[in-house]
């Protein structure tokens, strides 16, 4: 009878951390694959009105008002600019440590003055880098955002639940770990190299 008892309460000990895991990539899956549907949906309806992403203006012809007021706002029912990570968006923090982890280093700005921070209705956070890199040192969005599907809840980790896309061409398209989980059917991978 002891002997019983103890097998299960190994077994559940096994058991209960993989359950919690698994749910928490469930969530986390659910809420990527929705923050794209969003995402892209927006992006197509600001086209319909203002022509091609191709064709909008770029570096020093298209300002952060411009950007955020004619291109993205109007599409995104409820959404808000945050004016820093912890103002507007509800973080924590926002020192250099915890931009290197949300963006996992590949963009770990100081100021809002080099980023266009957004919130959706439903708490996904959105990230549009400026940097400088125009024929004549003009100020570019980057093709690069970053996608925090959960906003400030946490683990505020990049590749755990803040996400990179591309929109180069103009669609929106999953890179690196993003990439990873849609081609797994939307799905973490058994194999996936960033614990959840």
């Amino acid at each position: 009878m002891l002997l019983t008892l103890g097998v299960i309460g190994v077994v559940a000990a096994i058991t209960i951390p993989t359950l919690i895991s698994n749910y928490q990539k469930k969530v986390i899956s659910v809420s990527l694959k929705k923050a794209y549907a969003t995402i892209s949906n927006g992006f197509r309806l600001s086209e319909v009105n203002n022509g091609p992403y191709s064709e909008w203006p770029q570096g020093s012809l298209l300002d952060y008002d411009t950007f955020w007021n004619v291109y993205i706002n109007p599409y995104f029912t409820g959404s808000k600019i945050c004016s820093t990570m912890t103002k507007g968006c509800g973080y924590n923090s926002e020192s250099p440590e915890f931009r290197k982890q949300w963006s996992g280093a590949l963009w770990n700005c100081a100021t809002g003055a080099s980023e266009l921070l957004f919130q959706l209705a439903d708490g996904t956070v959105i990230l549009y880098p400026k940097f400088t890199n125009g024929p004549n040192g003009e100020i570019w969005y980057s093709y690069i955002l970053f996608v925090d599907v959960n906003g400030p809840k946490g683990p505020n980790t990049y590749c755990k639940d803040v996400f990179p896309f591309n929109r180069g061409n103009g669609k929106l398209e999953p890179i690196e770990c993003t990439l990873t989980i849609v081609e797994n059917g939307w799905e973490f991978p058994y194999d996936y190299p960033y614990r959840i």
